[in-house]
């Protein structure tokens, strides 16, 4: 036996890498080491182990051989171990101790790969084999200076403009990006390189911000004079980024907020009521992106960089293998016009320029027609998707998912994400929004992308939604079929619907609906050279705030003649029952308007820091510049909010926040949760995404220090069938069993 161990062992030298264990003894690969040193082996243990490091092996039998080769090597490069019928042992004294090999078998544990050889008298060895990531490759690369453009301006009219290249205002300069022989459409900056495009939109010159490399890390420091505000530490060895510290005011908004209706009637204070527990450690292990030294300085996937960072900085780019362009709004890629010239009337679109560049350079096709993407870019996409989810999806924790990747792969859509077929690669990354059964999560520009990566096509059938979001659409479906019908039958034109106003004969009840918490984004309109504000009539058409003030106002001034007597009313429903969300700003605006004592109050848990910040809004809806108790309702009226499972989002934490200030009583059905604010991510193949992100609208109690999320919705005070929803008079019934049981 010790001859046939001796020889395994000696051509295993060198090549496994082998584990420590805490205990040695426990530990096989120290009995493989005592085994080694009966082979001549001089050395400690340790010294054994470092000898044995070396690249992944892989085994291979192959006819009478069994075969090996290092796992970078392709399949021609296998070497022959050694011959299976070799594996025999010299007979002993009595002809009864021949020994063997009989069986090899091998099992992942982790990161390490254990191989079991097992002989004739079912005497086993256990050799380990560490698969060990390169995280940081050796590569050649070319220094390329890409022009950078910001495709925005700060105009109250925040559109579509006439964005001209060669006009200094929407120029960023040039931008030194890296790129790895024949990879020549994924960029590789450093950090350095990258801070320099944020420090043009530092606040003030009280902030300095450098950066260094030290130990093998790249660290970036923002301090506001002489005070350590935040920190960036990137890791390219474990592969994670460290934040620490608030990045919050540091930087300027891309746009001019104040022209936004968003924030027109209201002012709005914020303050950290739960200070965040740890360091921000944000993870890329379960991805396949590296980096590379250069002179001493680390280089990193640009889409990685720009991922991570936009988060802090609200600085957002996009690289079309063309220019670098800085943007605001995702969708806008799809419908932005650009000129390269103010003389020249010849104009592009940033998506529509990618897409001319890969038809141009990349003439082969792929089995459904597209352009055939190169692996290193489908590598990339997948990484930065994969990454996108891992660290940043807000619900990864409520259902259970402790590994994206994992949950990719057991769906069987993960290694779909990099087929050379695009449909198949459209169709994985649609199912893998599809599978979380979330609506707040899925593709966001709808339109074919680039690379041509859509849900289905060419004989390949799409990915379809869960059924659990078919049944929401479906409800919503009959839920918005009812509502048309009751309007419908009170006389109401289709053109009216919005605007209408419902009252119950005997004057007391009033309803109105809103499916929405929308804002308008441009509410200034432009006069000549100026900018004037819309009327409250047009205002009121594009947002919610004004909305509600247009339907309360004339709520609060009709009067129903019920026998010779003129009633106000007392009781108005806000219909919620079909609103999908929108933003967060108009949900503390509205909650302001309902409230008794001016207070919109809301609280947003961060699941990566755990902080809770408290928002507070205040509204003046009479315009008279003081932020009283004349500017609410709820000394006029009390509310009543109509839920349903289509409830969802802002449509879900409004009766929830309403509810728990005694704002309202609810009635219809449980609401259908979405506690999460909306993050989106935009992958480097033009393909953008729109995902639960990692802010939670919850409640939050001060005294208790008790934080309970809204994401499983809230039951009604009253529940009442779906006939009823949209019955004024049977609303008013419902409301009046409500008030006199109370």
């Amino acid at each position: 036996m010790k001859k046939i161990i001796g020889f395994v062992l000696m051509i295993f030298l060198g090549m496994l890498v082998v584990s420590c264990g805490s205990d040695k003894k426990e530990d096989g690969s120290y009995a493989i080491y005592q085994l080694a040193k009966e082979n001549n082996f001089e050395g400690t243990y340790e010294e054994w182990l470092e000898s044995i490091k070396g690249d992944k092996v892989v085994l291979s039998v192959i006819g009478d051989e069994l075969k090996w080769k290092y796992s970078k090597e392709d399949d021609s490069s296998y070497k022959t171990l050694v011959k299976l019928s070799a594996l025999n042992g010299a007979d002993g004294k009595d002809g009864k101790d021949a020994k063997f090999v009989k069986d090899i078998t091998s099992v992942k544990v982790g990161d390490t790969t254990i191989f079991t050889f097992i002989f004739s008298d079912n005497t086993e060895i256990k050799t380990e084999l560490i698969d060990k990531k390169e995280t940081i490759r050796t590569v050649k690369s070319t220094l390329k200076e890409i022009d950078a453009y910001k495709i925005y301006k700060y105009s109250s009219e925040f559109k579509y403009y006439d964005i001209y290249l060669d006009k200094p205002e929407f120029q960023l300069g040039k931008v030194n990006l890296r790129f790895v022989e024949n990879e020549s459409l994924v960029p590789y900056i450093s950090l350095d390189e990258m801070v320099k495009l944020y420090n043009v939109s530092l606040t003030s010159t009280e902030y300095k911000s450098t950066t260094a490399e030290v130990d093998g890390n790249s660290i970036w420091t923002l301090k506001n004079n002489s005070t350590i505000k935040g920190t960036v530490k990137i890791d390219p060895v474990n592969q994670e980024f460290v934040i620490d510290g608030n990045f919050e005011n540091a930087f300027t908004n891309p746009i001019d907020y104040s022209k936004y209706s968003l924030f027109l009637g209201s002012k709005y204070n914020s303050s950290i009521v739960k200070a965040a527990e740890t360091k921000t450690v944000l993870s890329y292990k379960n991805t396949d992106f590296t980096t590379f030294k250069e002179d001493g300085v680390n280089y990193y996937p640009f889409g990685l960089l720009n991922m991570v960072l936009q988060n802090y900085t609200n600085r957002k780019y996009f690289y079309n293998y063309v220019n670098l362009y800085e943007y605001n709004e995702f969708d806008q890629l799809n419908q932005m016009e650009v000129f390269k010239k103010e003389s020249d009337d010849t104009s592009f679109m940033v998506m529509d320029q990618m897409r001319e560049y890969i038809e141009s350079n990349y003439t082969e096709k792929d089995s459904s027609g597209n352009p055939l993407m190169p692996m290193y870019v489908r590598k990339n996409s997948r990484s930065e998707f994969t990454f996108m989810f891992e660290n940043n999806y807000g619900l990864a924790l409520t259902r259970g998912i402790k590994s994206m990747k994992t949950y990719f792969e057991n769906y069987g859509i993960y290694d779909d994400m990099i087929s050379d077929n695009s449909v198949i690669r459209g169709k994985a990354f649609s199912a893998a929004a599809f599978i979380l059964e979330d609506s707040h999560t899925g593709k966001f520009n709808t339109s074919t992308t680039p690379w041509g990566e859509d849900n289905g096509g060419k004989g390949i059938e799409g990915a379809h939604a869960s059924k659990l979001i078919e049944e929401r659409r479906a409800l919503g479906r009959n839920l918005s079929n009812l509502r048309k019908e009751a309007l419908k039958n009170k006389g109401i034109e289709e053109d009216n619907y919005k605007s209408s106003i419902l009252y119950s004969e005997d004057g007391k009840t009033a309803y109105f609906y809103f499916d929405g918490f929308d804002g308008s984004t441009d509410a200034y309109k432009k006069v000549d050279e100026s900018y004037v504000l819309k009327d409250d009539v047009k205002l009121a058409e594009e947002d919610s705030y004004f909305f509600f003030i247009k339907q309360l106002n004339e709520i609060k001034a009709h009067t129903t003649n019920v026998g010779g007597e003129e009633v106000k009313v007392k009781n108005v429903i806000i219909d919620d029952s079909q609103n999908s969300g929108g933003y967060v700003y108009i949900l503390g605006k509205l909650l302001a308007l309902i409230s008794k004592d001016n207070m919109g109050i809301t609280y947003s848990l961060n699941d990566l820091t755990k902080e809770v910040t408290k928002n507070v809004y205040q509204v003046d809806s009479n315009k008279d510049g003081v932020y009283d108790v004349n500017d609410c309702y709820g000394n006029i009226f009390d509310f009543y909010i109509l839920t349903s499972n289509q409830s969802f989002s802002c449509g879900n934490a409004f009766p929830i926040i309403a509810s728990n200030y005694k704002y309202a009583k609810l009635i219809g059905e449980r609401t259908g949760g979405g506690e999460c604010v909306v993050s989106q991510g935009l992958l480097s193949n033009g393909i953008c995404y729109a995902h639960s992100g990692n802010e939670h609208l919850v409640i939050y109690d001060e005294a208790k220090k008790t934080i309970n999320g809204v994401e499983d919705g809230i039951a009604p005070d009253t529940v009442i069938n779906y006939f009823e929803y949209y019955d004024i008079e049977a609303l008013n019934k419902v409301i009046q069993k409500m008030n006199a049981s109370a």
